[in-house]
């Protein structure tokens, strides 16, 4: 703010004025001279490279919360609310990916750490081992992972020809029991939730171009029992495909597998005309079978015949020359 002077100076001010610096100059003589300048500009360089590696940690994190917003809603038993999970989620998650980038600059990285002129920021989450899940809950209430724990060939009524599943399979006590008989075999309740997620490329024909577009995400599954239909309802392959409901970001399938007391529960991944490539997969469960609700803690597991060779060339130092202004910079030095 500018002032005005006493004395001999009266007409004059000294201070600032929008973008204008008004000072009082005393010249040899012993008079005043109104001297008016522009305001100075500061610039600050924000483009330090902890500050990059914390922005290129922190986008591939956000890119992954856009498609899991609502399992990290639910996922953290600790948390009193959605919003408190979801917060916690992602906190735990940019810790994760924070640590790794340090701890693992060169080599041994448990992230795909992207190149940052790639077209867009949902771009920069290409997988890694990120954390679905925290809890105290000791065991889930699914039998395993279908694609590595017990082979997903010889589903009833599916096209192998066209599609291939991906998600998990549960025990049946014997085929033909009840939906009562079946909860009972697996310690659940009405009230328990399964949640599966998969990442991974796939890959759809663009007519026009006559290539392939790339696309990435992640798939969840968030299930219950339908609460429609009571204990006595016999599971029948009629009935399967109502057994769950729920919410998820792709299509969900229930199928019995011939001659074998288990059901499959997860994604129809199609192979025409779309390829698609799973990278990482993580399941966990919601329990209330002691009254109290416990999560079972997870994270991301890889696919083993794509762990090495997608993890390969996205080190922090394979990339980070692109958010520092010096891409052929490869390996870029150590900065922490």
């Amino acid at each position: 703010m500018a002032s005005g002077r006493v004395g001999g100076t009266r007409s004059k001010i000294s201070g600032q004025v929008g973008e204008e610096v008004y000072q009082i100059r005393k010249n040899t003589d012993g008079t005043y001279t109104q001297v008016i300048t522009a305001k100075g500009e500061t610039t600050v360089n924000f483009t330090t490279p902890r500050l990059q590696a914390q922005r290129m940690c922190t986008s591939m994190v956000e890119a992954m919360m856009r498609d899991l917003k609502e399992v990290g809603k639910i996922s953290m038993q600790s948390a009193a609310n959605k919003s408190k999970s979801l917060n916690a989620f992602s906190s735990y998650n940019l810790q994760l990916v924070a640590r790794d980038c340090k701890a693992n600059w060169y080599r041994n990285n448990q992230f795909v750490y992207p190149e940052l002129d790639r077209f867009d920021i949902k771009q920069r989450d290409l997988g890694g081992l990120y954390m679905l899940s925290s809890g105290t809950l000791q065991f889930n209430v699914f039998a395993g992972h279908a694609t590595q724990d017990y082979p997903t060939g010889g589903l009833v009524d599916y096209p192998h020809s066209t599609n291939a599943p991906e998600g998990l399979y549960f025990t049946l006590p014997y085929y033909g029991c009840s939906i009562g008989e079946f909860l009972r075999a697996n310690r659940m309740t009405r009230l328990d939730t399964v949640v599966f997620c998969m990442f991974g490329m796939y890959a759809e024909y663009n007519a026009e171009t006559e290539e392939n577009n790339l696309f990435y995400k992640h798939n969840y599954m968030i299930a219950q029992i339908n609460p429609a239909l009571s204990d006595g309802v016999v599971i029948t392959d009629d009935i399967l495909p109502t057994l769950f409901v729920g919410s998820s970001n792709r299509g969900v399938i229930c199928k019995r597998y011939a001659q074998q007391p288990y059901f499959f529960l997860g994604f129809d991944l199609e192979i025409v005309n779309k390829s698609e490539e799973p990278y990482t997969w993580g399941a966990f469960s919601i329990s209330y079978a002691d009254g109290k609700k416990k999560i079972s803690s997870s994270s991301y597991q890889w696919f083993e015949e794509f762990n090495d060779a997608w993890l390969s060339g996205h080190a922090p130092a394979d990339v980070f020359g692109t958010w520092i202004g010096e891409p052929q910079v490869k390996p870029y030095p150590y900065i922490f």
